[in-house]
């Protein structure tokens, strides 16, 4: 079926950022666009732009941009022949997707998942009870950075409310770590999950690592006994990492997410593994332990060696990674499913620990090489791969024999990674001096805010409780953030600011559809929350709002 709509923004948008409406489906030659207050006034006037063909489907763009004034706004298709189209008012104004979620997102829910936990520690992470390490670390990243840029615009109570949560967040995984004491496993270990999954994932630590020790940094006036405390503890956890820990032996590693050969067996760490571990030393460092750059240095060499050449490119795309030492394929967006091999994987394509290392070590005889390995992931895989699709989404990755998906394969939406490439995108704008990294940035954290290929009828086949009737052939955009937005999800915990997993090709937990070209249709959405996504919104939020106060600045 086709499926067609006017999609907007649910929440609204920036000024002075990228502002456009998407129009799926077909439409006649000679279609224009007029954007009007809500009183009727025409404030532009202006042809679509017919965007081309992806996921099955015609898309069209009214880029708005050049609008230089608050307020709300109704935009309305016209052409000969055919019947107007309009959408409902939305708003535009100074910092508005920080003003409508900043808060509700990172703090108020993280407030309410507290008090939800089991006694009271850690966070409900998810639409169930669980509590996981990766869990609590995919959202403490984010809430650290959201801490450390975000101050200013919080406010003193807020920031202390927020800081409330990291230590929060970060007393459970010194939980988990005294848990894996008692059971006996190597110092530094924590276990995955409390009561019920005391397994060792090596992503896990990683992850702790760089939470721990960035929370250490960010605390100390407030809290040094623990912050001394959490970067000792992410110490022994970085030399359980980086000297005990092995390449992953457990189950439910899945060639078919992987893109990898069946039988396939792994051999050593994943590429994002070994970008933790980069990552990780330079939290260290960086929060007092500078011993461990030399390791940062030589995990960067390992990664480099796997980076793919522009002489040898997968398809068009080159600077990304292989995923392990041995293989052709290449790092996916989010491999996270079943406790096992790929629990927490969802950094993969995340490289700031290179443009890290380039700022800590600026005169190491190997800093060109790993800024020009920024350069080559920046321009041979993440602008143009991202520029594949009209919403300048991260896609899910390159599948030898089908090309570059956006969705198939994860056994649910991955908005964590939305955020985070947010993130990175304006992290890559500041490291290279290129706006052209905006486009993405906003288009990312857009699709969580509603600017996305819409709800369908057949959404509801991936969704497990929330159901909406929809009329068969039509694009509904909804904001993926419980409670906020004209039209928002729902989500199983029912906390305003929880964000949903998102669209994909599979139902909810499961990977039945093949990641091929012709299935690669975000055809299916899947509504439980996850907190990660909450920790990928913050900061790519942050990181936004720290570059329109900041870079627009300078450049005006």
């Amino acid at each position: 079926m086709n499926n067609t709509g006017l999609l907007i923004s649910q929440i609204g948008y920036d000024l002075r950022a990228p502002m456009r409406a998407i129009y799926r489906g077909e439409l006649p030659g000679g279609v224009s666009f007029c954007l009007q207050t809500v009183s009727g006034k025409t404030i532009v006037q202006k042809p679509m732009q017919f965007w081309g063909m992806c996921w099955g489907s015609d898309w069209w763009i009214a880029d708005f941009s050049e609008l230089n004034q608050s307020g709300e706004f109704t935009l309305t298709l016209v052409a000969d022949g055919m019947q107007s189209i309009t959408c409902p008012p939305f708003k535009v104004g100074k910092y508005l997707l920080w003003a409508e979620t900043a808060k509700t997102v990172g703090i108020d829910q993280f407030e309410g998942r507290a008090k939800m936990a089991r006694f009271g520690i850690g966070w409900k992470d998810c639409g169930g009870a669980w509590r996981e390490v990766g869990s609590h670390t995919g959202a403490l990243i984010g809430l650290l950075d959201l801490l450390f840029l975000g101050q200013e615009w919080l406010g003193r109570d807020d920031t202390l409310r927020l800081a409330k949560q990291v230590i929060h967040g970060c007393d459970f995984l010194v939980l988990c770590q005294n848990r894996a004491q008692d059971l006996g496993f190597p110092k530094g270990t924590l276990i995955h999950e409390l009561p019920t999954s005391p397994a060792l994932i090596p992503q896990d630590h990683g992850q702790a690592v760089v939470a721990l020790a960035k929370a250490a940094r960010h605390i100390y006036e407030i809290e040094r006994e623990r912050s001394l405390d959490y970067l000792e503890r992410a110490a022994q956890i970085y030399e359980y990492y980086t000297r005990v820990c092995m390449p992953s032996t457990l189950p439910n590693f899945s060639a078919l997410l992987h893109g990898a050969p069946e039988g396939y067996v792994p051999s050593s760490f994943m590429t994002g593994d070994l970008l933790m571990m980069v990552w990780g030393a330079l939290e260290l460092a960086g929060s007092g332990k500078p011993e461990y750059l030399e390791e940062a240095v030589m995990r960067a060499r390992e990664i480099l060696r796997r980076q793919v050449k522009k002489e040898n490119p997968e398809g068009e795309f080159y600077g990304h990674f292989y995923t392990f030492e041995d293989c052709t394929f290449t790092e996916k967006a989010f491999i996270h499913h079943h406790v096992g091999h790929d629990t927490s994987m969802m950094f993969n394509h995340y490289i700031l620990p290179l443009m890290e290392l380039c700022g800590q070590l600026p005169t190491h005889p190997e800093e060109p090489r790993w800024r020009q390995a920024v350069h080559d992931f920046a321009y041979g895989y993440f602008l143009p791969a991202c520029n594949k699709n009209p919403f300048h989404l991260l896609p899910q990755g390159y599948y030898t024999g089908q090309g570059l998906l956006s969705f198939g394969g994860p056994w649910h939406g991955f908005n964590v990674c939305y955020g985070y490439a947010a993130a990175l995108a304006i992290q890559l704008e500041d490291f290279l001096g290129d706006r052209s990294f905006r486009d993405i940035a906003v288009g990312n954290l857009q699709w969580i805010a509603g600017l996305n290929a819409g709800i369908t009828s057949e959404s509801f086949v991936g969704s497990v409780l929330w159901y909406e009737q929809i009329e068969p052939g039509r694009a509904i955009p909804y904001s993926h953030i419980n409670g906020i937005g004209r039209n928002a999800v729902k989500t199983w915990t029912p906390i305003p600011g929880s964000i949903g997993n998102g669209l994909c090709t599979n139902r909810q937990f499961h990977m039945e559809v093949e990641p091929t070209m012709a299935n690669d249709v975000p055809r299916r959405y899947s509504d439980e929350d996850w907190i990660p996504h909450a920790g990928g919104w913050v900061s790519g939020l942050v990181y936004l709002r720290w570059a329109m106060t900041w870079f627009n600045a300078i450049q005006e």
